[in-house]
């Protein structure tokens, strides 16, 4: 099964490096430098995964996720940041009854935290989608 991705990283070295290790374990992935990019990849792809920063350049990555996900309930999310002060409010948010399904995580990312969100991705079971004919 192929995991589609959208990775959200202002930093293109980072981005890059995400995003190069995610499509060489075969899943569909695309890179976002921008909130504004981001939520129009959401709209294109309807991706299973979406790996945020926290700190973008027009925006906070936790506050998109949580403007997001009611529309991908099946999403994954995994919130990342190199500043320690910027996922409190994140992780914060993950011991709520109602949170989003996200993970948060120091940058940088261990590439085995990302392929737990790949492989929790890749066995649940999505949502059922209307037909064109519906």
């Amino acid at each position: 099964m192929t995991v589609t991705v959208v990775v959200i990283e202002d930093e293109s070295a980072t981005r890059d490096l995400i995003v190069g290790y995610l499509t060489r374990s075969g899943n569909r992935v695309t890179g976002c430098g921008t909130l504004a990019e981001a939520a129009q990849a959401l709209h294109d792809l309807q991706p299973d995964v979406v790996v945020s920063d926290v700190g973008l350049p027009d925006g906070n990555g936790a506050n998109f996720c949580l403007d997001h996900f009611s529309r991908l309930p099946h999403a994954k999310w995994l919130i990342m940041s190199a500043q320690a002060e910027m996922l409190h409010h994140p992780r914060a948010l993950v011991k709520r009854p109602d949170a989003p399904p996200l993970s948060v995580f120091d940058k940088p990312v261990p590439l085995r935290a990302l392929d737990e969100v790949i492989r929790q991705a890749m066995f649940a079971v999505p949502p059922m989608r209307a037909s064109a004919a519906d």
